[in-house]
């Protein structure tokens, strides 16, 4: 598997190039483009759009194009949110895979946040039959047959940001269709792109700005996630979002020791600067802080980038990745967005 993470001396730059979908993880290694040397980026973790209203014509990928060629992003895995039962504007392979195909060489996709997430957060763990094991198993089949190259976005702890209809939705990380999940990954070769806030003893919650929709306290999740790492090696999860986090626990010595001991753990980085300042992988002057430095350098196949960008929103997101990934082209908001408006 080729590097996905490039330690660069002097800018410290976070960098995810060349998108290997034969292998069906989201791997890549570092390149610079032909005409002013920045780094072109893959993209592992994206959405075309928020939320998909039915009498809407299907998305295109036209919008994402636009926003990619701005800031000079080679490639995007496509993949809906992680959505809870019955949620309004919902959408996931249907509308997801012919923008795929009509873009090969600048899209993949994954599949799940839609289908196989709602049933995962609506079945309580002691209420799986064989009837909705066999039905779950169906609509995994289904997205391996249309040709995906992962299952996502899977939430097990995902906040609510008190905004429209933004859900809170919680899962045992080893759910027994999680577990089903993990052999079916493990199977045909397909990661599992995995949202789970970083919960690592039982606790008070009291983000604000929540409206009201998250819970007072959050139950411990990391040995079920240890758990589900270790119920398939063969399965590959990926941990969405590190060094953004709501709850201020993923700290590097945590993201570490879960590296060392479960191989089949990776990550994707998303930078926002919504998350907790600490667990953050950048300083106020944006660079990189040395403890992150030294786990990427320690691993350096098991990282990617994954912006959590929506296409249909604006681009702060792509401008973050863009300062992390510019080959030192810029090193601010200010000045990665002047270089690329010129």
């Amino acid at each position: 598997m080729e590097k996905i993470i490039s330690c660069l001396a002097h800018s410290y730059v976070l960098a995810g190039v060349i998108l290997s979908l034969s292998s069906s993880l989201f791997a890549a290694e570092v390149t610079e483009t032909k005409n002013d040397g920045a780094v072109a980026i893959i993209d592992t973790h994206a959405h075309i759009i928020r939320g998909y209203r039915r009498r809407d014509p299907l998305p295109t990928g036209a919008q994402a194009l636009r926003a990619m060629d701005s800031h000079k992003v080679a490639m995007a895995m496509l993949l809906p949110p992680p959505f809870p039962p019955n949620h309004l504007g919902i959408y996931g392979l249907r509308e997801i895979e012919p923008v795929a195909r009509a873009n090969p060489g600048r899209f993949g996709f994954a599949a799940g946040g839609e289908s196989l997430n709602p049933m995962i957060q609506r079945i309580a763990p002691d209420k799986v039959t064989p009837d909705l094991s066999r039905q779950f198993q169906q609509e995994a089949d289904a997205i391996v047959k249309a040709g995906s190259a992962g299952f996502g976005e899977i939430a097990a702890e995902h906040f609510s940001s008190g905004r429209g209809n933004h859900p809170y939705e919680s899962a045992r990380p080893d759910h027994p269709l999680l577990l089903a999940l993990a052999d079916i990954a493990a199977q045909y070769g397909m990661p599992i792109d995995l949202h789970m806030e970083a919960v690592p003893q039982d606790m008070a919650f009291s983000r604000r700005a929540s409206g009201g929709r998250n819970p007072e306290t959050l139950r411990e999740n990391i040995s079920g996630l240890e758990r589900l790492l270790a119920h398939n090696r063969k399965a590959r999860i990926v941990w969405a979002h590190a060094g953004w986090d709501l709850t201020g626990e993923r700290t590097v010595p945590l993201m570490r020791s879960l590296l060392e001991k479960h191989p089949n753990l990776y990550m994707s980085v998303k930078l926002d600067e919504s998350g907790s300042r600490p667990t953050s992988p950048f300083d106020p002057d944006d660079g990189l802080k040395p403890g992150w430095l030294t786990m990427l350098r320690d691993f350096p196949d098991r990282f990617v980038i994954g912006s959590d960008q929506f296409f249909d929103e604006g681009t702060e997101r792509q401008i973050r990745r863009r300062i992390a990934a510019g080959g030192g082209a810029c090193r601010s908001e200010r000045e990665c967005q002047t270089d690329l408006s010129a």
